[in-house]
């Protein structure tokens, strides 16, 4: 659960970052877009000025050759010459370069940039369907999770033995505990057990241990079974204390021996 939380998280970031991205991308493409236009529309317009002042440039400074070049001849010479050939001086109009407008360049940049931006977007739209979705997940998973691990929790702890009786009795420096001890219905059958009686002295320091297997091998749900155990060296024994125990672990139990009541 932690981990799709996780992703969900770090999905929703990643969209936010992309769509701030997204935007200034886009306002970098606007930009550009008018810049490119008006530097195109500069040009359209430069270009026949330009050629207009070009031609009225070449058709006065060959004017001026001409007339400077009529002064210096003879008249008769002139004459010849004008009557022989036409004037070669007279510029003839030419009309103005035509601008050819390219369509395709205002129109090729566009599929790029729109194609950019879709990208973007389908980006964007992923990532919040695929947050969206892990969120989903999360919340409808949570609820379950907790009561899964609840469940397993409770399935993994067993159920404790109860004691329901237990009493001893002194034979010289030996001391044997016998009693009886059930599995709740509750419980899970255990193969194994066995009882461990520990001895301490008035001052509460540790004198012996003895153990000893139950009577029955396997205890069931809900079976009973007794245990006697006899601890030697005992003679100082000031109190005792009984737990089970498997080959691997230690088994816990509750007291459920009913209380005399003493008038």
């Amino acid at each position: 659960m932690m981990f799709l939380l996780l992703v969900t998280v770090t999905s929703m970031a990643v969209a936010v970052i992309m769509g701030v991205i997204a935007w200034r991308i886009a306002g970098e493409e606007s930009r550009r877009s008018a810049a490119r236009i008006a530097a195109l529309a500069a040009e359209i317009h430069a270009a026949p000025i330009a050629a207009v002042r070009t031609a009225d440039a070449g058709m006065a400074r060959r004017a001026e050759i001409g007339v400077r070049a009529e002064k210096a001849r003879p008249s008769s010479e002139a004459a010849r010459i004008s009557s022989s050939q036409p004037w070669h001086d007279d510029l003839e109009l030419r009309p103005g370069a035509a601008v050819v407008s390219n369509p395709g360049l205002f129109t090729a940049t566009q599929p790029a940039a729109s194609g950019s931006r879709w990208a973007v977007v389908l980006g964007i739209g992923t990532l919040a369907v695929g947050s969206a979705a892990a969120l989903a997940i999360v919340l409808s998973a949570g609820p379950r999770s907790v009561a899964h691990d609840r469940g397993a929790a409770l399935a993994a702890a067993p159920v404790p033995l109860e004691l329901v009786a237990l009493g001893h009795e002194r034979d010289g420096d030996r001391l044997t505990v016998r009693g009886v001890v059930r599995n709740p219905a509750a419980g899970a059958a255990i193969d194994g057990v066995t009882a461990v009686v520990f001895l301490f002295n008035r001052d509460g320091g540790f004198l012996a241990s003895g153990r000893m297997p139950v009577l029955s091998s396997t205890l069931p749900p809900g079976g009973e079974t007794t245990f006697v155990v006899t601890v030697p060296g005992a003679s100082d024994v000031g109190r005792y204390r009984v737990s089970f125990r498997t080959d691997d672990r230690i088994v816990p139990h509750v007291d459920r021996r009913k209380l005399e009541v003493k008038s």
